[in-house]
């Protein structure tokens, strides 16, 4: 018990309450040094939320165009020049959250046998050679050529012709007739609608040497201009690294460069397309006539839409022109293009959190929270396809046609197309478009071009 005693005569409560108060005073004036390193924890931990968030929406606002851009670029950069650089270099970088459509084009590539070994699979239907899903019916005249109705596949004329404005109409009730009277009103215009008619013959050398505009495609190697267009469509990124750099030292930089790098890997090695085949010797056999096929579309990618030529030129159109070469090595880097790029977002948002200074995190959160924006524009827009083929066939009608337009009344245009002016491929295309008020007048303008049979509707040399 002596102990006890003894701790009684020593205790001392104005004291220990007296060092109590030192003690929690010196806490709260002076925090410990853990403090701010859960500061540093907690806020990692709320960019490390947004980063998920921004993953997600961005994830949902991604394209399959995005990796038909990737694979393709020989298309998608063809009409790559100075007036296509902003919306290219603002709406087309490559970099944000792509996994979930990379993991959606990879499963459609696994369907198609693709991943099975070096000439197997089919790429018709995925992102190396995308379907239309449209159709098309060739209106044959005997036994021999039967008319029968197939899949359109991947036709540029038909992608090009959606690409092609509708003017502004004159006088949009004036053609109108008693059906279209609508609520008493005979001026109704219901919908207007566009009728396309696509005539293809070979070029003559008068024709090549004619001041006819010429529109071309590379099929091969890409060109300078496809690389040109590949570097600028990653300008914001290469434009945010010289900022890190400039104003860090920091070689951080070199993330948002990695999209680019993978992309001209990707270029370098993209794979080579069916170029067309000799007009001046497979369209002058008598056994090739001419035929009229009418390709059904979506009303508002076109309404209506008719192509008349000699069935061998139109049919590579609608088989095998732009399919891919297989070449297996080149195929496993586009598909290594692939694996990366849906991999990147996940692997950079891991990287900053863990290791990137705060500072260098808010400017890497900032590009792609940019990046998923220019997503979203694109995605409802036509701003980021300027450059494609399509969009310079489109152009070369256009030009020909600019100006407001009556209801009804036909207008005609000319290009040249091919891989050379010159070369034994070329051809001579003229677009002939009516436009009307009415849905049921445009399926009426279309019998007719029909019922006027092939001979009324090609060109006279």
């Amino acid at each position: 018990m002596q102990p006890f005693f003894d701790f009684l005569d020593g205790y001392q409560p104005q004291k220990i309450m007296a060092d109590s108060s030192s003690q929690l005073a010196s806490t709260v004036v002076s925090p410990p040094s853990s403090n701010g390193e859960a500061a540093v924890s907690q806020m990692n931990n709320v960019y490390g939320a947004l980063g998920a968030v921004l993953g997600y929406v961005g994830a949902e606002a991604a394209t399959v165009l995005t990796f038909e851009r990737l694979l393709w670029p020989q298309r998608f950069y063809s009409n790559f020049k100075l007036a296509s650089v902003p919306s290219i270099a603002l709406l087309t970088p490559m970099s944000g959250p792509l996994h979930k459509v990379g993991l959606a084009v990879m499963d459609k590539i696994f369907q198609h046998g693709l991943l099975k070994g070096s000439h197997q699979g089919h790429m018709l239907g995925t992102v190396f050679f995308p379907a239309l899903g449209w159709t098309y019916t060739m209106h044959g005249d005997d036994a021999d050529n039967p008319t029968h109705t197939e899949p359109l596949r991947n036709c540029l004329w038909a992608r090009a012709l959606a690409y092609i404005a509708m003017p502004p109409i004159n006088n949009p009730g004036r053609h109108g007739t008693p059906d279209n009277v609508e609520k008493g009103n005979p001026q109704a215009m219901r919908a207007r609608v566009t009728v396309s008619h696509l005539t293809i013959t070979p070029a003559t050398p008068a024709d090549r040497a004619s001041t006819v505009r010429f529109v071309s495609e590379d099929t091969q190697t890409p060109s300078l201009r496809v690389f040109l267009g590949v570097i600028t469509s990653e300008l914001t990124a290469i434009a945010t690294a010289i900022a890190v750099f400039a104003t860090w030292c920091s070689a951080w930089a070199l993330l948002w460069l990695i999209p680019l790098f993978i992309r001209l890997v990707s270029t370098a090695l993209a794979i080579q397309r069916e170029q067309l085949i000799r007009a001046d010797e497979t369209s002058q056999s008598s056994s090739d006539r001419s035929f009229n096929f009418e390709i059904h579309c979506p009303q508002a990618d076109g309404n209506f839409m008719l192509i008349t030529g000699p069935s061998t030129l139109v049919l590579q159109f609608f088989r095998h022109y732009g399919h891919p070469k297989r070449d297996r090595f080149r195929e496993i880097v586009q598909l290594a293009s692939i694996v990366l790029f849906f991999c990147v977002f996940p692997l950079e948002l891991v990287i900053s959190i863990v290791w990137m200074p705060i500072d260098l995190q808010y400017v890497w959160l900032g590009y792609q929270l940019y990046v998923v924006f220019a997503m979203h524009v694109s995605r409802f827009s036509h701003f980021g396809t300027s450059a494609t083929t399509e969009a310079k066939i489109a152009e070369a009608f256009g030009q020909q046609m600019c100006g407001r337009c009556t209801a009804g009344a036909e207008r005609e245009c000319s290009i040249l197309f091919g891989h050379s002016r010159d070369g034994p491929e070329t051809l001579k295309v003229n677009l002939s478009i009516t436009y009307h008020n009415r849905y049921r007048e445009g399926q009426q303008s279309l019998q007719a071009l029909l019922k006027g049979g092939v001979e009324n509707h090609v060109p006279r040399a």
